[in-house]
C-alpha cells in the first residue's frame, strides 16, 4: 500500500510552476509563452537526436570490435 505524505489537492511543484508561468506572463507578455513551448519542444527534438545519434555509435563500436576480433582470429 502506498503510503500519501500530504493529502493536498496539488502539489507545491505545480505551484510553483504556476507561479512561474503567471510571473514570466506578467513580466514579459506572450513572448514568454513562446519562448518556453519552444524550448520545450526544441528539448524533445534534442532530446530524440541525441538518443539516435548515441544508439548509431554503440553499432559502429560493436561492428569495429567484431571486424577488429574477425581480422586477429584469420590471421
Amino acid at each position: 500500500m502506498k503510503h500519501r505524505t500530504s493529502y493536498l489537492p496539488i502539489s507545491i511543484g505545480w505551484v510553483l510552476k504556476i507561479a512561474f508561468i503567471a510571473a514570466g506572463i506578467a513580466l514579459w507578455g506572450w513572448a514568454f509563452v513562446a519562448v518556453m513551448a519552444g524550448l520545450y519542444i526544441g528539448f524533445k527534438f534534442l532530446k530524440g537526436l541525441l538518443s539516435c545519434l548515441l544508439s548509431l555509435l554503440i553499432i559502429a563500436v560493436v561492428i569495429t570490435l567484431l571486424v577488429v576480433t574477425i581480422i586477429l582470429l584469420i590471421f
